[in-house]
């Protein structure tokens, strides 16, 4: 059964606001490479799987860590196999805004494995798949219209250029640009310092099928004998952004790790086939020691603004609590553009995930570390998520953590999507309101158990903060077993996509992975969500849930910054329970008072602005 931890909402403390040395180089430019026209390319995708079958691992994966946690978690399920038991006391039936898989596809494989997925919806229905070598494009229905190597992108003439011939094509990922109606594809190529480069393509109409301006991003920036891995991308109203990990040639993954780097690209440049400009920042430390796997966030509800947000964790540790926010505050255009970094404490701690279980226990599915996956923005806040440890059942879980007041002194309101039986890993999040006001949010990730075979799902979250049941989109067939990797070792998948279809509010295009013949399918969603909310305006002042049974929380629409504090006084007047003063910005918040241990009752909740009366309201307690 589904479950939920709610940490408290706490405000902690933030350095490193321009104190860092961050390396900067600004408008660093790359001409066109050529352009490319799929109508010309062959039909070759599969050529890298007989000599290259397994996708470069993601760096800074620890196995000796892995393995004493995977240890760790045998000699705790020997104990608690069976299925636990689920607690409740949300204010809604989850059923009832659970999201609903109105048409779903498969999208076969590619060649290599894990299923690097990714994907991305045109207005016009256009949807675009990729997955390890391979790009497929359909419509809004599924109906398969073309597919070609991505390999291609990058062929001149049937030639890679000056490099040798193309051995790895691996982590591509795609996006759509509503305000250019156009696609952004990027993938990576190259695991040594001779033969590392990025692909970046924009296409030059809205049909994926005609020609796209290619270019060829290096893959060793800073420095000679490292190579680029592990690509995380946004975009806003002018730049894409992407970060990547560059790694030392011929060294361990966990050793060979050097740093953590973002490029910020300007997209006009791209979409008309101009030399493209580019800033890349670099030397991004904490403590002396380089952060790992930054996250960049992607704006919503759409891809607007002149800045972006970028989020880190300690993605190798067994246990930890700090997180990282950078910020690039400009456009590229705009020469001024700086990186900022902020550094916070969570309320609930984060740690190493263990493989992920299967019907056939001695086959475990990598979940590689605890780097954040995917993240959004909205408005003064940002949601992230993570692989995680669940440190009071030893399960693969999925943190959903939301930092609010991104531009003032940011906290973390902490939670963690739990459930009795199911591993989690590889979330990805859109988000489904209208407006950045609005936090609801759509997530998917793939999951897997001793009683399920790996399969992929979608939870959905309304800006209450209530959540939807689990809702399978499919599930698997078969255990992940693949003849050339350790039984041990499976890979399971190294990220998923989700992304709403700007122009038909409540609905989502996802692509996750499925067990089917030992193998791994992807598979393709058109999400619909059924929560009346999205369609319900925002209060200036909300108490939910009502009745409540613990926890009670406050939608607070604020027009006015100010400081806050909410109390909770029984009908004589007197305090019961008082959260901290927070300062709050324009926009929608939400503050948390404890009822725990509060007797059944009609209590008062009271807000105070500035010092002074705000709001009340009678509220019952079961």
């Amino acid at each position: 059964m589904l479950k939920f931890r709610l940490a408290l909402i706490l405000v902690l403390a933030f350095n490193g606001l321009n104190g860092q040395n961050f390396q900067i180089i600004r408008d660093h430019k790359t001409p066109l490479m050529h352009v490319f026209n799929p109508q010309t390319a062959t039909d070759d995708w599969l050529q890298v799987s007989e000599q290259h079958p397994e996708m470069p691992l993601p760096s800074g994966v620890d196995d000796g860590l892995r393995k004493r946690i995977d240890a760790k978690r045998s000699a705790f399920n020997q104990k608690n196999m069976a299925r636990r038991g689920n607690y409740s006391g949300k204010p809604v039936n989850p059923e009832q805004i659970a999201p609903e898989d109105v048409n779903g596809w498969d999208g076969t494989f590619g060649s290599g494995t894990p299923n690097d997925n990714h994907i991305a919806v045109s207005n016009n229905g256009t949807v675009i798949s990729v997955l390890n070598t391979v790009i497929r494009v359909y419509d809004e229905n599924g109906n398969f219209k073309n597919r070609w190597g991505l390999i291609q992108f990058a062929n001149v003439n049937k030639k890679i250029d000056a490099f040798p011939v193309m051995d790895r094509v691996f982590d591509p990922r795609v996006m759509y640009d509503p305000i250019a109606d156009r696609f952004i594809l990027l993938y990576m190529h190259g695991t040594t310092d001779k033969n590392s480069f990025i692909v970046v393509a924009f296409s030059q109409t809205n049909d994926p099928s005609q020609s796209w301006n290619v270019y060829k991003i290096p893959g060793k920036p800073t420095k000679d004998s490292i190579w680029s891995d592990y690509p995380i991308v946004s975009h806003n109203s002018s730049d894409l952004f992407f970060t990547v990990n560059l790694i030392g040639v011929g060294a361990s993954w966990e050793e060979g790790f050097t740093e953590a780097i973002i490029w910020q690209i300007n997209k006009e440049d791209g979409y008309k086939g101009d030399t493209l400009h580019k800033n890349h920042y670099s030397n991004i430390k904490y403590q002396g020691k380089s952060l790992r796997s930054i996250c960049a966030i992607q704006n919503g509800p759409r891809p607007e603004g002149t800045d972006n947000y970028f989020i880190s964790v300690k993605p190798i540790d067994e246990v930890n609590d700090t997180v990282f926010l950078l910020h690039v505050t400009n456009t590229q255009r705009s020469g001024k553009a700086d990186l900022t970094m902020k550094t916070m404490v969570s309320p609930m701690k984060y740690g190493f995930p263990p493989s992920a279980l299967q019907p056939d226990t001695s086959y475990k599915l990598r979940t590689n570390d605890a780097r954040v996956l995917s993240a959004i923005r909205l408005g003064n806040s940002v949601q992230y998520l993570q692989n995680c440890m669940n440190f009071k059942t030893m399960q693969a879980h999925l943190t959903h953590n939301t930092i609010h007041q991104i531009s003032a002194e940011p906290h973390i309101e902490a939670n963690m999507i739990t459930d009795d039986s199911l591993d989690m890993g590889y979330p990805a999040i859109a988000s489904a309101g209208k407006t950045a006001d609005d936090p609801s949010a759509v997530i998917t990730f793939v999951y897997s158990s001793p009683w399920h075979y790996p399969g992929t799902a979608a939870i959905y979250r309304n800006r209450l903060g209530e959540y939807s049941s689990i809702v399978k989109m499919v599930k698997g067939k078969s255990l992940i077993n693949y003849s050339y990797i350790p039984k041990g070792e499976q890979r399971w998948g190294d990220y998923e996509g989700i992304q709403a279809k700007y122009n038909e509010p409540g609905v989502f295009y996802a692509v996750g992975s499925y067990g089917i013949n030992s193998n791994m399918n992807a598979w393709i969603s058109r999400i619909k969500l059924t929560d009346n909310l999205l369609a319900a305006p925002i209060a200036d002042i909300r108490v939910f849930p009502v009745p409540s049974q613990n926890d009670v929380f406050i939608e607070l629409k604020v027009e006015t910054a100010g400081v806050y504090q909410a109390s909770l006084t029984n009908m004589l007047g007197q305090s019961l329970k008082t959260n901290k003063q927070i300062t709050l910005g324009t926009g929608i918040h939400k503050l948390r008072i404890d009822g725990i241990g509060l007797a059944a009752g009609t209590y008062i909740i009271q807000i105070q602005k500035d010092g002074k009366p705000f709001y009340h309201q009678k509220i019952l307690l079961q």
